[in-house]
């Protein structure tokens, strides 16, 4: 183990220097659900009792000496993924002398030891044996052994890597990864429920997190109700690796501690984040995970077997997205399209309230295990899930009362961007928006994300009359190759009016609905996965009055009803060429 990490210390109590690592006992969990910046919640508020058990087992001298191992050397294996035999610095055209620094540098720098002297294109990322499973099977049970074999002849190995270069500085992205509150904020549409049990830190020079170990439970997620979530238990290490480079990396604790499920299991994965001139990171991302997907549905495993589902791909893809909303957050003014303008407090609160409702809208839409999702008992075309949301006590940004949440998945067979461009687009709206039947919509204004004007926030204003306006949508939308969505909420006059005064959005009170956009019937155009068709999940989210405890069977009827002609009226825009 490197002579640098921290050292083991039972004073979780005491006061915290540069110097002295602290073993932080109390449990940082982040809940999805949970409203904006309070949604860290430190102390004895668990929600299961694997999560008790799971961080009592680690906060032990034994166990702490075995994760901290384990982590040393799922970072050693993540360098060799990641770089692949490539240099970690290129030579600078500007530079007297040219010069960079090969992996053989780097590991010798954190001293992990000598690499093979074979070439590394040779290393096998698919070992059945790895060098961290070598390190912990003297440890594990034999009962436990046999049980496992059994379970692991279904899983099957995941595994994806992508570079990406974004406009932040390596630090930053670090603070991204390493506070759970950040992470849970940066990769809302993967992460639906998050947990630190246990954390060691040595804080490095200015407060970095250079030697931090913590250990997590968190869910990953699919925005549909029809896809199960990915759970694990896992160690989180992160490393400055030399100048200017940093490395973090996860490693799961199912082959340590017997008792979390193994149907799921994350290798060494994670990033490798190098500074580069301007400002910009270079990052590099592996994912390489063993999964078991038995109960994946048929139209869903095309997509999560091109690794585009929970790949390298789409942790880096969510990366940029929030990148991109951090730079428009902090210009001074933003492209428009046509010519309508809002001032820098309203588009300040505007941005807020949109990334509340995109966040939010993830949430309910998952197959979390938080979320108490029911099949409507209806005989149809679609599998239609509903589940009902209290309001809770205290809380501006939703309305108070009951709220009621269906939806469903099904097949498109046109592609990502001619759908997403459909139901983006405010003309096409009263093409399968039930409510804006006979309506005129507009888009009033609209914040553009970044240099692709497919990904804007907008203003849409719904008319009955030239001079009577019915209600106000404040809509987000973003295109990606590995998933699109377009969230609204509906937004009454008086509360977009001070909204765009400036007001505080966390004090709107919003209900999310929308639409996400997968890629179906993929193929393969040389490096890149094409998509001729799509998965469009549907989720709406509407007050009931008459619910209370249990959701009416008439309730029922009229929501499969409305959600059976919403996805009927999207496939016929298509068949007809409405659009």
């Amino acid at each position: 183990m490197d002579n640098n990490y921290p050292q083991y210390n039972e004073g979780a109590g005491s006061s915290h220097t540069s110097n002295s690592p602290q073993c932080a006992s109390n449990f940082n969990i982040f809940d999805q659900s949970a409203s904006n910046s309070n949604s860290n919640v430190k102390g004895n508020e668990l929600h299961r009792a694997s999560d008790l058990l799971m961080a009592v087992s680690v906060c032990t001298e034994a166990n702490f000496s075995r994760i901290a191992d384990l982590a040393d050397t799922a970072m050693d294996e993540l360098i060799k993924a990641a770089l692949d035999g490539d240099p970690l610095w290129m030579p600078q055209q500007n530079e007297e002398a040219e010069s960079y620094y090969t992996l053989l540098d780097i590991m010798k720098m954190v001293e992990v030891g000598e690499p093979p002297s074979s070439s590394l294109l040779d290393f096998d990322l698919f070992n059945t044996k790895s060098d961290t499973e070598s390190n912990i099977n003297n440890n594990t049970n034999l009962g436990f052994k046999d049980n496992q074999q059994q379970q692991q002849h279904y899983l099957q190995t995941e595994f994806s890597r992508q570079t990406e270069f974004v406009k932040v500085d390596p630090l930053s992205i670090v603070g991204f990864l390493m506070d759970l509150e950040q992470w849970s904020l940066v990769f809302s549409d993967i992460v639906s429920r998050a947990a630190i049990l246990q954390m060691w830190s040595s804080m490095g020079p200015g407060g970095t997190y250079d030697g931090t170990l913590q250990v997590m439970t968190a869910e990953f997620q699919l925005a549909s109700p029809l896809v199960e979530t990915r759970e694990s238990y896992f160690g989180r290490f992160c490393k400055q690796l030399a100048p200017y480079t940093w490395g973090v990396v996860d490693i799961s604790l199912e082959d340590l501690f017997p008792y979390p499920s193994i149907g799921f299991c994350r290798k060494p994965s994670g990033c490798l984040i190098q500074a580069c001139p301007d400002g910009i990171s270079k990052v590099m991302w592996v994912e390489h995970v063993e999964v078991d997907n038995r109960c994946v549905q048929p139209m869903f495993q095309p997509y999560i077997n091109s690794g585009l589902a929970f790949g390298a791909k789409r942790w880096v893809s969510s990366l940029v997205r929030h990148c991109i909303w951090l730079t428009t957050l902090e210009a001074k003014s933003t492209s428009t399209i046509n010519g309508v303008s809002i001032l820098q407090a309203g588009r300040l609160s505007v941005l807020k309230l949109a990334e509340r409702m995109t966040r939010t809208f993830y949430n309910v839409v998952s197959g979390s295990k938080e979320n108490p999702w029911m099949k409507i008992p209806i005989p149809g075309p679609h599998d239609i899930r509903v589940m009902t949301q209290k309001a809770k006590e205290n809380d501006p940004g939703r309305p108070p009362c009951t709220s009621v949440i269906f939806a469903t998945s099904a097949q498109v067979p046109n592609n990502p961007n001619e759908v997403f461009q459909f139901l983006r687009h405010e003309k096409s709206r009263n093409k399968w928006d039930i409510l804006s039947f006979g309506y005129v919509i507009t888009e009033l204004a609209c914040i553009i994300n970044g240099n692709d004007s497919r990904n804007r926030v907008s203003i849409i204003q719904v008319n009955s009359s030239p001079r009577k306006v019915e209600i106000f949508y404040l809509q987000e939308s973003y295109f990606d190759a590995t998933g699109s969505y377009i969230v609204y909420a509906p937004v009454d006059l008086f509360a977009m009016s001070i909204l765009l005064r400036g007001g505080n959005p966390d004090n709107v009170a919003i209900l999310s609905s929308g639409f996400v956009v997968l890629p179906d019937n993929l193929k393969m155009n040389g490096q890149e996965v094409e998509a001729d068709g799509s998965i469009v999940t549907v989720a709406l989210n509407i007050v009931d009055h008459s619910i209370t405890e249990r959701i009416p069977f008439d309730s029922m009827v009229s929501m499969h009803r409305i959600m059976n002609e919403t996805v009927a009226s999207i496939k016929q825009a298509f068949q007809v060429q409405q659009f």
